[in-house]
């Protein structure tokens, strides 16, 4: 599957809140530190475009992956002027447009302990 790491990174910061903070935060310390004992094997394209997004909450962070995979993901996503990338014509991706991954890739793959860890 195109994009595991990056489809990866996202459900961690789906399913723990710490790692999402820390990801919205400080992208590059979520990239080197991982999540439980998972490290996430992003190309250089996808850790530019995750270390150059700024977001304040993970929809906003998805959006922009989300144009940016749209864009073949090779960072030339366009965005059509209402917040939807063209991928396919009409500014609309489709269903499956960035969780697109088997069951056993899903979210339930990285829940391996509480929610909240303390350090």
């Amino acid at each position: 599957m195109k994009h595991k790491s990056l489809n990866q990174l996202l459900c961690a910061a789906t399913v723990n809140g710490r790692f999402r903070e820390m990801l919205l935060r400080d992208p590059a310390q979520a990239i080197a530190t991982g999540y439980f004992d998972h490290t996430f094997v992003l190309t250089p394209e996808e850790r530019d475009l995750v270390l150059g997004i700024r977001a304040q909450r993970l929809e906003d962070f998805a959006a922009q992956v989300h144009r940016w995979i749209s864009g073949n993901g090779n960072g030339n996503g366009h965005n059509n002027g209402n917040g939807h990338s063209n991928g396919n014509g009409n500014g609309h991706k489709g269903p499956g447009y960035l969780a697109d991954f088997s069951p056993a890739e899903g979210p339930a793959e990285f829940y391996r302990g509480p929610a909240v860890v303390h350090v």
